[in-house]
């Protein structure tokens, strides 16, 4: 399954058709210093529109306005969510199904458990995917400058929604995040002290690799041929948690093409502590794993304290 996706996915990687090299302006932002996003506060125009949908201005402006918009869900637990812990679902490149049928299964199960849960679209996915001619259409681009503006956007977007929370009074906040999405949650977890517990299912923790390795990649590593450009700060294992190791999971693949488990236990490794546990999957059957997503979601509900109420 792993090698049929990749192969799936190699046209939907956006090719910008430009001469102009953006690896300096890339590597510029992502070694500025409000790369991480310190500066984002919780927003003052979310919304909800339905029972569960809701939706705010993205702290990062993109030429299109419809990426601008953070759109997601809430299941909430009862009458008093609001203190309640709750996780944030954060789902996988090119991941919509996930996001629609996966995530409001596990918003459930966590439900069930004494748990709220949020999950939004990343940015250029799902609702907010430009449309139109010349728009990027696509979280991955050859274009460097356009990836690491999306992660940034992804990160204000996470930290925008955990400060919403945390100043409706929510005791705990824990993220679960899956591949792409579980990157996301690493580098939120190592930039975000109000972060309680992280799940990084089958996280894509090496960047470099993933250019170097993954045949979706193939244009931007074309790209950056011959170019020097310091990608190590995409890496996860450049950077250091802000909660205890203790409270992380990381949840890794035997048989993952995307996430090789090697990568994953070098994170291991680099982190120190952490727990981790190895599934007899790939990256994408990992995703069908139910007992796996049931232990989960206890680990979740005793790092939240709720499993020792």
């Amino acid at each position: 399954m792993d090698w049929i996706s990749i192969q799936l996915a190699r046209p939907t990687v956006h090719r910008s058709g430009g001469e102009r090299d953006e690896s300096q302006a890339a590597e510029d932002l992502l070694h500025h210093r409000n790369f991480f996003c310190d500066f984002v506060t919780s927003p003052d125009d979310l919304k909800f529109t339905g029972q569960r949908e809701f939706s705010y201005s993205s702290p990062i402006t993109t030429p299109w306005p419809v990426n601008n918009r953070v759109v997601g869900r809430l299941f909430r637990t009862g009458d008093n969510w609001r203190r309640q812990p709750t996780i944030i679902l954060l789902h996988g490149w090119n991941a919509e199904s996930t996001y629609r049928t996966l995530f409001p299964y596990l918003a459930w199960r966590l439900n069930r458990a004494g748990l709220n849960a949020a999950m939004i679209e990343l940015p250029y996915h799902g609702h907010r995917k430009p449309r139109g001619r010349g728009a990027v259409t696509n979280f991955l681009s050859d274009d460097l400058l356009h990836v690491v503006g999306a992660t940034q956007q992804a990160l204000a977007d996470a930290r925008a929604l955990i400060s919403w929370f945390k100043e409706g009074g929510a005791p705990f906040i824990g993220l679960w995040g899956f591949s792409l999405g579980a990157w996301l949650s690493g580098l939120l977890t190592c930039c975000d002290e109000r972060i309680g517990g992280a799940v990084l299912a089958t996280p894509v923790s090496r960047i470099d690799r993933v250019i170097q390795e993954l045949d979706f990649c193939r244009s931007i590593k074309q790209r950056i041929a011959g170019v020097e450009v310091n990608l190590g700060p995409l890496n996860l294992a450049s950077h250091r948690p802000k909660l205890s190791p203790e409270n992380i999971l990381l949840v890794a693949s035997e048989h993952d093409l995307f996430a090789p488990v090697e990568t994953v236990e070098e994170l291991r490794r680099a982190w120190g502590g952490t727990v981790m546990w190895r599934v007899r999957q790939g990256h994408i059957s990992a995703l069908m794993a139910a007992p796996t997503m049931e232990r989960t979601v206890a680990w979740l509900a005793q790092k939240s304290g709720i499993a020792r109420n």
